[in-house]
């Protein structure tokens, strides 16, 4: 009760102060208007009470809350009235609302202000006193009241203590839409995260294009309450559209693509073109719109970007004039870029697919063996050359099983494994258990592991076998009359007197017959090392072996005027292999310095421990050298260096082929590097004892005499 001695402005503060701490802490907005509504009433002394807020967006007065009885629709639920304020100054109750007037409306005004029909005609208002809320110019609400029973206007006392109470009301009922709105923003950036995280799990659910085709226009028509929507793929390159799916279309697809091949892509060619979305409200002002259907009256179009680039246009359209919000666009490009992410995945892999199912084909058709470890050395690919020559189950998988436990009782394990320890492109002949001999590449590739690639070669070294036993038989007959014609010249030395012309005859024929026979050794040698005997593998001094070998030809250097040098550290490790085959290897390649250098040159042999697995043996001169044409051949059989230098220097070509073979059956390397007019260095790699189980053995022959070697 407000005591009578106050005065009015005390009375209306006192009020004002109480409104504020009941209605001050309501922020949910229909609590607050509900509990306005009664405060209203009882301080009107009025039978009704009606609060209306405005809606600033859509610029509209909306009823929030009626005292007594709820107004319903035809189902029963409470009806939503709302009316514009944009646009109103011909209406006199609104256009003094927006002046901040406060206005008994009487029954002739209602007949005049329109606007109001609606409110006036489902709250059966006649006559009722107004209080517009303004803030700053800014219309907040209206509140209103009435007595729709007796029809009494509201007292004035009492309307001069609401026109006073209008200013804090509107601060209250502000701060109440703003929370309001603040919490439905929220929750809509809330559901709109919710909604984008199950696009994502949508969209990743498959890569199949078809799938992210579905979902990206479910989800566009969805949220943005179109009645169709299209995706086309984009071609920048070539400037080329192509529609892939169309939802809600009622023409059949044969006749939408009709249309789309007569009048091209429309306003989504052109979005794909400028890279940016385009709302159109009205289809009809738009000359580019191609009217699939005559029901749709606006169009929206965003661009599919992939690290920017318009990979695809998403379009859609609804029945209405100006259906798609700023909202909706905001949504869509949201939902473009996760779209831009999956139908990039999706078409990268329907490509690599296609590709791993030609590579499949044409694996699957090649009859070298094709197979690929990881760097775990488990299998990653396996063809059906593979699976049959190394008698595998075709219809087991061997995908992901180490490659030691599928191949283990195969010389493919040992093979694999040193090429591991080299760490290199490696190339070995291996017999697989079919019988068959392979030349077996070992590549390694850092990012993928060890490609291995096996080609048959047992046509070949059939053919080889016959020619070694032809070359033996033919060079072991050959032997025969050169002994005969050697022992008949010696025969003719000891019983005839033969004047200074014939002692040189016979000397050209001894020498002939000596260089026949060098060369029937040197094809023996070759022969013998292509078909191969087994010896055990041992440790041996490369130090004594290449002691040894100075030694051997220090008395011919000596003649030259040449100086040796040798550097060998005393920690070297042993070597595996024979003693007897290493002295050829470097008999024959430091006889070739002494050979290739002229007088008073210089000849340096050392031994380094490269790794912990490997000796390096160099050979080095400063002789007339090797031109690179020559050596990409210095290692061929019966190869020689043709030059002016060397055509008094005898030799057969096969030298270093059988030095090479040599190397490569001790698992070693042999390299060359050479400059004309500078001199030559020879590079021997070989692997130490401890790497080779002495147990296992190597087709290696035994030794010839010394074959003569040459470039």
């Amino acid at each position: 009760m407000v005591e009578t001695h106050r005065t009015p402005q005390a009375t209306w503060v006192e009020v004002a102060n109480q409104l504020t701490l009941e209605l001050g802490t309501l922020l949910n907005l229909d609590a607050l208007l509900k509990k306005l509504a009664q405060r209203l009433t009882e301080l009107a002394g009025a039978e009704r009470a009606l609060v209306l807020t405005a809606d600033s967006e859509n610029e509209t007065l909306n009823l929030g809350a009626i005292t007594g009885t709820q107004i319903l629709d035809a189902r029963g639920r409470p009806k939503h009235i709302f009316f514009p304020t944009h646009n109103q100054g011909d209406d006199p109750i609104i256009a003094r609302w927006l002046r901040g007037e406060v206005y008994p409306v009487a029954n002739g005004d209602l007949a005049r202000a329109s606007t109001l029909a609606s409110l006036a005609q489902a709250a059966e208002l006649t006559v009722f006193f107004s209080v517009p809320l303004l803030i700053e110019h800014d219309l907040i609400g209206v509140f209103c009241l009435d007595n729709p029973s007796s029809h009494a206007q509201i007292q004035p006392d009492k309307q001069t203590l609401l026109s006073a109470l209008a200013p804090t009301i509107a601060v209250i009922l502000r701060n109440a839409v703003q929370h309001s709105q603040t919490t439905r923003e929220l929750d809509d950036k809330v559901n709109e995260l919710h909604r984008l995280r199950q696009i994502d799990r949508e969209l990743s659910d498959t890569i199949k294009l078809r799938h992210v085709f579905d979902v990206t226009l479910d989800w566009a028509m969805r949220i943005t309450n179109a009645e169709a929507a299209s995706l086309a793929l984009y071609e920048q390159d070539t400037d080329e559209l192509r529609f892939a799916l169309e939802l809600g279309y009622p023409p059949p697809n044969d006749q939408i693509a009709l249309l789309r091949s007569t009048y091209g892509g429309g306003i989504a060619h052109r979005v794909a073109r400028s890279g940016r979305p385009e709302v159109i409200p009205d289809v009809s002002t738009d000359t580019d719109y191609v009217a699939i259907s005559n029901a749709m009256h606006s169009h929206m179009s965003v661009p599919v970007m992939r690290e920017d680039r318009v990979i695809a246009v998403i379009t859609v359209e609804s029945r209405r004039f100006n259906a798609f919000t700023d909202a909706h666009l905001d949504f869509v490009e949201k939902l473009s870029a996760r779209a831009g992410v999956a139908i990039d995945n999706a078409r990268l892999f329907s490509e690599t697919a296609r590709e791993r199912e030609k590579l499949s084909h044409i694996l699957g058709s090649i009859a070298d063996i094709v197979m690929v470890t990881g760097q775990d050395d488990r299998l990653i690919l396996i063809n059906q050359s593979a699976l049959a020559a190394l008698y595998l189950y075709p219809e087991r998988s061997y995908i992901g099983q180490l490659f030691p436990e599928v191949f283990d009782d195969t010389p493919l394990v040992s093979a694999f494994h040193h090429a591991k320890v080299m760490g290199q492109t490696m190339v070995e002949e291996v017999i697989l258990p079919n019988k068959r001999t392979y030349h077996a590449n070992f590549s390694y590739n850092e990012k993928i592991g060890w490609l291995i690639v096996m080609h048959d070669i047992t046509p070949l070294k059939e053919t080889d076998q016959l020619k070694n036993e032809l070359v033996a038989t033919v060079s072991h007959d050959l032997k025969q009359p050169l002994s005969v014609m050697n022992g008949y010249i010696e025969l003719l030395q000891m019983n005839q007197k033969i004047n200074p012309l014939g002692d040189n005859y016979i000397r050209m024929i001894q020498r002939s017959i000596q260089n026949m026979q060098h060369l029937i050794d040197d094809l023996l040698d070759m022969a013998k090392l292509e078909t191969g005997v087994q010896i055990e593998v041992e440790a041996v001094s490369i130090k004594q072996v290449i002691e040894e070998c100075l030694e051997n030809v220090r008395q011919v250097a000596e003649a030259k005027e040449m100086r040796m040098d040798v550097e060998l550290p005393d920690d070297l490790p042993r070597i595996a292999g024979d003693f007897k085959r290493l002295l050829q290897i470097f008999n024959n390649l430091v006889g070739n310095a002494v050979k290739y250098t002229q007088p008073e040159g210089h000849i340096i042999a050392k031994a380094e421990r490269t790794t912990h697995s490997a000796v390096q043996i160099t050979v080095q001169d400063n002789g007339i050298g090797i031109s690179p044409e020559d050596q990409a051949h210095i290692f061929d059989r019966f190869y020689r260096v043709r030059r002016a230098e060397t055509d008094t220097i005898e030799g057969t070509g096969l030298g270093l082929a059988i030095v090479k073979r040599l190397v490569e059956m001790h698992k070693g390397q042999i390299g060359i590097e050479s400059r004309l007019g500078e001199g030559s260095k020879f590079i021997v790699t070989l692997p130490v004892f401890p790497d080779v189980d002495p147990r296992q053995t190597q087709s290696l022959p035994p030794a010839p005499p010394d074959g003569d070697s040459d470039y």
